[in-house]
């Protein structure tokens, strides 16, 4: 009798609620979609302004006097750093390790295996590695 009494209150209380909100067409001061414009954008700026910004001097005079080059295109060569791998990432130790095998299980397996950019343990060594040589 009581899951019968829950869900006749819980019906009660949603047809109560639903009564209370106020009806979406009883709103007078909302304008039809169709008669506001829409807001002008200025249009892109594609152009890299000045390139000396972004050469240095003696790279932008050597390119400029360049007898085979097209004065009208210039070139400019940048490097990017590669994004960090998911891989190298460090793993979180204690605790947060049981928690992190949980949310991750396709890297559990990180868990088990050295990590290579770990610090190492213990006190450094003061006696430096002998270097190894084939002869005198």
């Amino acid at each position: 009798m009581h899951p019968r009494i829950a869900v006749g209150f819980t019906m009660l209380l949603a047809a109560a609620i639903q009564a209370a909100e106020p009806a979406a067409h009883a709103t007078p001061s909302a304008k039809p979609a169709a008669t506001a414009l829409p807001a002008a954008r200025p249009p892109l700026k594609l152009g890299i302004g000045n390139v000396r910004n972004y050469m240095m001097p003696k790279e932008y005079q050597a390119v400029v006097n360049a007898p085979d080059a097209d004065k009208s295109v210039i070139v400019v060569e940048g490097e990017r750093q590669a994004a960090p791998l998911q891989s190298e990432k460090p793993l979180p130790q204690g605790l947060g390790a049981v928690y992190s095998l949980f949310r991750h299980p396709t890297s559990a397996w990180r868990m088990f295996v050295p990590d290579p950019h770990a610090a190492a343990l213990g006190p450094p060594d003061p006696v430096p590695q002998r270097e190894f040589r084939w002869g005198p």
